[in-house]
């Protein structure tokens, strides 16, 4: 048992897996051996396991089994929330991301920046578990000291396409990699067969979103068609299906539908960036490039306002192309008077904006826990009898939904968003991490199992 170990489960690779590993390394150099890798694979490896400090990824229903489970193992339990920057309400991002059980299972939650922490602590099912504002180490990977480790790839991506147009879309909920997991959409399908209005709110998030989707399928079509010597990259969500992209565009042989790697040296490397309501324009702003809201239809309740407010608003296809053309020609440009707005808005969402790294604040908040008193442990015999069979009767169903076509847990999806990655992949790239840092020359990796690894 070694109380020591802090374990990092990644869903997604290319958005969560290498903040991750600099999280890991940040944490291993401070003398916490930190396991970091595939979330199903670790949470499957569970019973095995050191018990250590678990950093839950959401709070959603699906996660307060898990969360609930590893805590009566013995493990010290933690989270945050990866999509808890960007949402349109807090009344909604609470109906959507966060549980009542599963909120009960941290003994600690990180949060991005106070607006997320005001959200979480507001739910009727907080339980006043220590809130600390630690902003995501996905952030630290955009500012100057480590935007080095994109160059090369940011440079390739200009040498393939020149100057391109890159439009990042969030539309798995409508448009799910498999069709039985758009949730939005099938709550829309099943209203048809209902009678009477609906109280359900998601119900009015479905139709917004399915509007924009349609403007969207309509939008990217124009944008090729309107400069057919550029090349135009639509990057959807890791989670979606990429045929209907493909199929709107197949007319236009300048548009490319792919899903590489991670998304900065893309943002980077872009004349401009296109989205709605996405992660990306934050992303876009901490790195100082421009991006453009396309908002043909608006509404307060459900579209997110900090990506769109650091954005360039559009409201039609007409505005859009203009600054699309502006952007192509020389750059498209923020309004230097809301500057100040914008980065005000910024810290107000994002603990680590600036001063200390979110990395810093990490490793910090993680000691002070590891001096504060054990966590107790439920008695052995409750973890070695019921609750271990409880554990492996959730992985053998698991199992059995690995082999289920259209099933979240196919192996083929989740290979999908965790491809394989060697030791020799991670090694690398905390390598070159640590040139970009001037540290990490004294950690080493262990695979523990396929996708999972120990940086100690």
């Amino acid at each position: 048992m070694n109380d020591d170990i802090v374990i990092l489960p990644c869903e997604t690779r290319a958005r969560e897996f290498d903040a991750k590993l600099l999280l890991a390394c940040h944490l291993a150099e401070s003398g916490l051996p930190t396991i970091v890798g595939a979330k199903k694979v670790i949470d499957k490896m569970a019973t095995s396991l050191p018990r250590g400090l678990y950093i839950g990824k959401s709070m959603t229903v699906r996660s307060a089994t898990v969360l609930r489970m590893l805590r009566r193992l013995g493990f010290t339990v933690t989270a945050w929330d990866e999509e808890g920057l960007v949402w349109a309400t807090p009344e909604l991002y609470r109906l959507t991301k966060l549980d009542a059980q599963a909120l009960q299972e941290p003994s600690c939650i990180f949060a991005w920046g106070e607006a997320n922490a005001a959200a979480i602590r507001d739910h009727p099912s907080f339980t006043d578990a220590p809130l600390h504002l630690t902003g995501n180490p996905r952030t630290d990977l955009l500012r100057p000291a480590l935007r080095g480790l994109f160059n090369g790839q940011t440079d390739d991506l200009r040498a393939r396409y020149g100057k391109f147009v890159l439009i990042n879309t969030n539309f798995s909920r409508i448009n799910h990699y498999y069709p039985g997991e758009s949730h939005l959409l099938n709550l829309l399908e099943a209203q048809k067969h209902k009678q009477g209005q609906s109280s359900d709110p998601k119900l009015g998030m479905a139709i917004h979103k399915k509007t924009i989707f349609e403007h969207f399928l309509k939008m990217v079509a124009a944008v090729g068609e309107a400069f057919p010597d550029i090349t135009v990259v639509i990057r959807p969500h890791p989670s979606e299906n990429h045929a209907t992209w493909i199929e709107a565009t197949r007319h236009c042989s300048n548009v490319q539908v792919l899903y590489e790697g991670n998304v900065v040296p893309w943002l980077m490397a872009a004349a401009v960036t296109v989205h709605n309501s996405c992660t990306t324009a934050v992303e876009s702003f901490l790195l100082d490039r421009t991006a453009l809201a396309y908002c043909p239809v608006t509404a307060e309740a459900y579209d997110h306002p900090l990506p769109n407010n650091l954005s360039i608003q559009c409201q039609n296809l007409s505005t859009l192309l203009d600054w699309i053309k502006q952007a192509l020609v020389d750059s498209a440009t923020l309004d230097a008077q809301h500057i100040q707005q914008r980065k005000d808005l910024a810290r107000h969402h994002l603990a680590s904006y600036d001063g200390a790294t979110s990395c810093e604040r990490l490793v910090s908040v993680i000691h002070q826990l590891k001096k504060q008193s054990v966590q107790s442990r439920p008695p052995l015999l409750t973890r070695a009898v019921g609750l271990s069979t409880a554990y492996w009767r959730k992985a053998i169903k698991k199992r059995i939904e690995a082999q289920l076509p259209g099933h979240r847990n196919n192996t083929n999806y989740l290979r999908h968003m965790f491809p394989l990655t060697s030791s020799a992949d991670v090694e690398y790239q905390i390598q070159r991490m640590g040139s970009q840092l001037g540290r990490f020359q004294k950690l080493r990796i262990k695979e523990l199992t396929e996708n999972v690894f120990m940086i100690q």
